[in-house]
């Protein structure tokens, strides 16, 4: 059933007058006969639709804003990130508040390794840097620190290092 702007109008109107009734106490009876319902029991439905919408909605505006922060966490953390392989305090000082704010939004900060809530951030940090490296394609200081090696021959016995 197709339905015109005009009447989508309409019910979103008539369905915001009901549900600021109902938060001011109006009972589903009187709402139905003050705004053309059927009975009480289609403007509770109406009111329950629009509750559920509005949750939804939140919901979805919640989850984009978490991703638009970690988006930014992300790209904060990659400009630092090689300052921090470098030594550089203060950058890593700001990687970590990165990282700590990351844990909080995601709520890494509730659980340890084992996934029980217990707030165990040296096993939450050490997985969110090898996440992150892995994300930006970063080197591994440990591992990959060393690009060339050259053999230059063995060591005998007895020579000198």
């Amino acid at each position: 059933m197709v339905v015109s702007k005009a009447r989508q109008v309409e019910v979103s109107q008539r369905r915001y007058q009901a549900v600021q009734m109902r938060i001011a106490g109006v009972s589903p009876t009187v709402i139905a006969e003050r705004l053309g319902y059927s009975g009480a029991a289609s403007v509770s439905k109406d009111i329950d639709r629009a509750l559920q919408k509005a949750a939804k909605q939140e919901q979805m505006a919640s989850e984009q804003l978490l991703k638009l922060e970690i988006d930014r966490l992300d790209r904060i953390m990659a400009s630092l990130w090689p300052k921090v392989l470098k030594g550089e305090v203060n950058a890593a000082e700001t990687a970590l508040k990165c990282i700590n704010r990351r844990a909080t939004l995601l709520g890494l900060d509730l659980i340890n390794r084992n996934g029980v809530a217990d707030g165990d951030m040296a096993s939450l940090l050490g997985n969110l840097l090898l996440q992150i490296q892995q994300r930006h394609a970063l080197p591994d200081p440990d591992t990959d620190s060393i690009l060339e090696a050259e053999v230059i021959g063995e060591i005998e016995p007895g020579d000198d290092l």
